[in-house]
């Protein structure tokens, strides 16, 4: 748990304040920016964590609940969060392209939970397609109930190598590609013009194209 963070996501913006002093974690958890609370996401890890004492665990938590069994922090700056994800044994990310390809460009293969608009985590369905495309490409580990997560955290934790994806093999054109999967997916078109597959600089700080902004959380 986190009882001296300060930091507040203002009207589903940038946080006052973030705090960054948590050790390396073996289980990351990132649920993303998005401004709606992704509950059963933290209350499923944090079931998971309860039961696991002596493991490690860091979630960002977003607009969420404070985790109770573990550290979680609302926000983290996004060189920190990539660090803590190549760290970790399991790295787990809601459904968002740009957290999932965050993990995978720094080796992980993650386990992926897809935000439901049923449960009001998100306005509509688009990562549960996302999802779903990720599990028929093998991708990530896809799970949607909390015993295929809590399945998903041990078998990462016994078998470390097996979620893990070589770091050059999951650069520029995975982010690419996965933008013209959103597209695909989404019924959407985005133009990056003749050279932008091929162009580094069509990437930002953030490993973001062009074509998922907008799309990403």
């Amino acid at each position: 748990m986190d009882p001296s963070s300060s930091s507040k996501i203002e009207n589903g913006g940038t946080p006052s304040a973030i705090r960054t002093s948590f050790p390396v974690a073996r289980v990351m958890v990132a649920v993303g920016t998005d401004h709606h609370p992704f509950e059963r996401m933290i209350n499923w890890i944090d079931a998971w964590a309860a039961a696991n004492p002596d493991v490690s665990v860091l979630v960002q938590r977003g607009t969420s609940v404070e985790t109770a069994e573990c550290s979680s922090v609302e926000l983290l700056p996004h060189p920190d969060l990539l660090e803590r994800f190549a760290r970790a044994d399991a790295v787990i990310s809601h459904g968002g392209p740009s957290t999932v390809m965050d993990a995978r460009m720094v080796g992980r293969y993650p386990i992926v939970l897809g935000r439901n608009p049923e449960y009001g985590e998100h306005v509509d369905d688009h990562q549960l397609r996302f999802a779903d495309h990720l599990r028929r490409h093998d991708l990530a580990e896809v799970v949607e109930t909390e015993a295929a997560l809590h399945a998903a955290i041990d078998d990462a934790l016994a078998n470390p190598l097996d979620f893990s994806v070589p770091v050059d093999g999951a650069g520029l054109p995975g982010v690419v590609e996965f933008g013209r999967t959103l597209d695909r997916l989404l019924g959407t078109s985005t133009d990056l013009g003749a050279e932008a597959a091929d162009d580094a600089e069509s990437v930002d700080a953030g490993g973001t194209t062009k074509l998922t902004k907008g799309l990403l959380r």
